[in-house]
């Protein structure tokens, strides 16, 4: 099967990695009905195992990358990963699936929200007519400003390296979902990010 396509089988959380990887997660608030695109902030690579708690069937966009890599594509995509595109995303929206992003692209390893967003989470929704979700992801234990004097990549292998040091549960919380005029996308965007930053 290659990304993109119909899932054959229901993708399930893998509920025991995440226990291993983050502990105890607590989920705050619920979907809506139907077809619906998450929107989370990215503040560990441990994101990824999330949102199947929070929806079993969603289908997360990652970078391409990701399936450049044999082990990570043959587990990526047996968990309904699909390459970041928008058609794509539309076209699975349209088909009733719940689809899931990170709209900053990057793991922002503080979790202080500084990357700009980008347009695609919004684009997606309005070209797709379906509501937007926010959602935020809070670790119950984020490593120190130390980590700032090295360089995002850098950060980030720290971080997955050390992560057993930051094993300490997670809060995910769902906001209140709305749908992106479509006439201009800075603002819906702006919007977005006003909306995730407020839960």
């Amino acid at each position: 099967m290659s990304p993109g396509e119909p899932l054959q089988v229901t993708p399930r959380p893998a509920v025991g990695l995440v226990r291993l990887l983050v502990g105890e997660v607590k989920i705050v608030g619920s979907l809506p009905a139907g077809a619906v695109l998450l929107s989370a902030n990215h503040p560990s690579y441990r994101d990824v195992f999330l949102f199947g708690l929070v929806c079993p069937k969603a289908r997360l966009l990652v970078d391409p990358q990701v399936f450049t890599f044999p082990f990570l594509k043959r587990w990526a995509i047996r968990w309904g990963f699909v390459q970041v595109a928008i058609p794509t995303a539309v076209g699975l929206l349209q088909a009733g699936e719940t689809v899931a992003i990170c709209p900053t692209g990057l793991v922002e390893a503080l979790g202080e929200d500084l990357l700009p967003y980008k347009t695609g989470a919004v684009r997606m929704a309005a070209q797709a007519g379906v509501p937007l979700v926010p959602m935020r992801i809070r670790y119950g234990n984020y490593p120190g400003a130390w980590v700032k004097r090295f360089s995002i990549t850098t950060q980030n292998i720290l971080l997955f390296l050390l992560w057993p040091f930051y094993r300490r549960g997670a809060t995910i919380t769902l906001g209140e979902p709305f749908r992106p005029t479509g006439v201009d996308v800075r603002a819906d965007t702006a919007e977005l990010r006003r909306r995730m930053l407020a839960l």
